[in-house]
């Protein structure tokens, strides 16, 4: 049912008139729009598209990211062209990998400890089958330019020390495993301060 304030057609209305006519505000003025019911009309293309978000949506549950994964995925989201949260960066990364016919790895629990002047552990959890996750890091969140394999240090845990870094300098790092064309997985942004002394 429309909201009037004054007579109608006059000064302003809001919602639908006999599913005939929609009136609502729209960059400060009253505006009116015939009344459309959306098709829906559930193309291959649709379903398929549908399926990718699911299956993304059900990695993110199933996988149990912890706290610092979730800062982490909110972090790389950051730094995308459009505003976004971890969640939907995470999605999104699923899907294309999905589109490309990669199989998505799953890897969870990524964080540092071990914290010294010139060094820090890195480690994140990922089935001890299948490709060698890789750790990345730099002095930016865009520019993370040293990279190493890390290794296993027993079941799916994984480990690898940053050497050679600088003392009270903040470093950012990101975890991504995968072979071209096959298979593809990632963590998102953590950062890490090397200690003072």
């Amino acid at each position: 049912m429309a909201k009037l304030k004054a007579p109608l057609f006059s000064f302003e209305a809001r919602g639908a008139l006999a599913k005939s006519l929609v009136y609502f505000p729209w960059k400060g003025i009253s505006a009116v729009r015939s009344y459309v019911i959306p098709a829906n009309p559930n193309t291959t293309s649709q379903d398929a598209q549908r399926t990718k978000l699911e299956n993304a949506v059900d990695e993110w549950h199933a996988a149990s990211y912890n706290a610092l994964d979730v800062t982490a995925w909110n972090r790389l989201a950051t730094i995308a062209t459009k505003t976004m949260s971890g969640f939907n960066r995470m999605a999104q990364e699923h899907i294309l990998q999905a589109i490309l016919g990669n199989v998505w790895t799953r890897i969870n629990h990524g964080g540092s400890y071990g914290v010294l002047t010139t060094s820090f552990k890195v480690g994140c959890t990922k089935a001890a089958a299948g490709p060698v996750p890789t750790v990345r890091w730099g002095t930016s969140k865009t520019a993370m330019l040293s990279s190493n394999a890390m290794a296993n240090i027993g079941g799916d845990d994984w480990e690898y020390t940053i050497p050679a870094l600088t003392k009270d300098t903040l470093y950012y790092f990101t975890i991504d495993v995968g072979v071209a064309a096959t298979t593809w997985g990632r963590l998102g942004i953590y950062s890490q301060r090397t200690a003072a002394a």
